[in-house]
């Protein structure tokens, strides 16, 4: 029966493991930056994210932009609060941009519309 159990365990660890998203597929020798008004933040373990509204200067069409953050644990410790980033604040974002896909950035610096400036360097990786 402890066979079994351990064996149970494992399972659930490796489920864990495979949760955790890696940030490899992020180029990190370029960034980028997007300036637009937020439409969602997830204040979230393993990972946050912000979803923003960016008007292509091109086009003038808006285009959904993703961006990948620090957990909400990490996020936590450097006082961030699931009230800092709201639906409908503009916020200037400083990102390395995903290797595949043009829309989706991890997250280097974030500036919010009153000044306040938090950098990713803040938290090692």
């Amino acid at each position: 029966m402890s066979g079994w159990l351990l064996g149970a365990a494992l399972l659930a660890l490796c489920g864990i493991a495979a949760a955790h998203h890696s940030t490899a597929n992020f180029d990190r020798t370029k960034e980028q930056t997007i300036k637009g008004k937020v439409t969602y933040f997830g204040f979230t373990n393993p990972h946050s994210y912000i979803d923003i509204e960016v008007v292509n200067p091109d086009t003038g069409k808006t285009e959904p932009y993703k961006v990948f953050a620090a957990g909400r644990v990490l996020l936590v410790r450097y006082d961030w609060k699931p009230t800092d980033v709201k639906s409908g604040d503009t916020v200037t974002i400083v990102g390395y941009p995903d290797r595949k896909d043009a829309h989706f950035m991890y997250l280097k610096r974030i500036e919010f519309a009153g000044g306040k400036v938090w950098e990713r360097s803040q938290i090692p990786d």
